[in-house]
């Protein structure tokens, strides 16, 4: 009994709240982001119609100052993507599409011949974007900044009856940058809220004048922000620190 009183004493937990010496260790979830994520994501956008720098040139004949129409409207859609991990870094990359609605239209005068009316209406169309993406995790959250490549396949009509000038637009490509705020749910579904600006042109396209050739040259720019999930495709335990 006398040997024995040491074994007994190494086995005692005492009321230790972090457990005896024969414990488990305590299991600490570090939040896992690396692997393929997909999910749904819709939101809200303001957007110009930046025509020509705000000028319409008309062959020889000169020019007519226009004002952008500005449009608001839905965006929704999905996105893909994979990320990598190390420590509290998160990289990779993000494909977004879905649709952008871009509606609008406005009108000008030549004040030097009213019979020049120059109208660019606009319709929304799906879009897409290629971008990297890159974070800092705290806890359960990520903050995380993105930016790459964008196109829109939304119409811009440019007409004017007087010089003949009916003409549409063809797809726009362009650049995105953003960032949002991701938030992990459970291992594998997050919440995020996601703000973006999209800086698409399609430049000098033929105006198809039958009074004299000319030139049309537009942009597209939205400022987007969305509430989106995430479906992370994997279910791996991190490791016990």
């Amino acid at each position: 009994m006398i040997a024995a009183g040491p074994a007994f004493a190494a086995d005692y937990y005492g009321g230790n709240p972090g457990g005896g010496y024969k414990d488990p260790p305590v299991a600490v979830y570090v939040p896992n982001w690396a692997g393929f994520y997909l999910g749904p994501s819709f939101g809200w956008s303001w957007s110009s119609i930046n025509v020509g720098n705000n000028t319409i040139v008309i062959g020889n004949n000169g020019s007519v100052p226009f004002s952008s129409p500005g449009t608001s409207g839905m965006i929704g859609g999905a996105q893909l993507g994979y990320n990598m991990q190390a420590g509290n870094f998160v990289y990779g990359i993000e494909l977004d599409f879905g649709g952008l609605d871009t509606s609008g239209t406005g009108s000008r005068v030549d004040p030097l011949d009213a019979r020049r009316v120059v109208t660019v209406k606009s319709s929304g169309g799906f879009y897409g974007d290629v971008t990297g993406r890159a974070g800092l995790t705290v806890g359960p959250a990520m903050l995380y900044a993105k930016g790459g490549f964008a196109y829109f396949t939304g119409n811009v009509q440019v007409t004017d009856a007087f010089d003949g000038i009916f003409q549409n637009s063809g797809v726009f490509t362009g650049w995105t940058v953003g960032g949002g705020l991701e938030y992990k749910i459970t291992r594998t579904l997050t919440v995020k809220g996601e703000y973006q600006y999209f800086d698409m042109a399609n430049s000098n396209f033929s105006c198809c004048l039958s009074a004299a050739p000319g030139l049309v040259d537009e942009t597209i720019t939205a400022n987007t922000f969305r509430l989106g999930l995430n479906f992370y495709l994997n279910d791996l335990r991190s490791p016990l620190e």
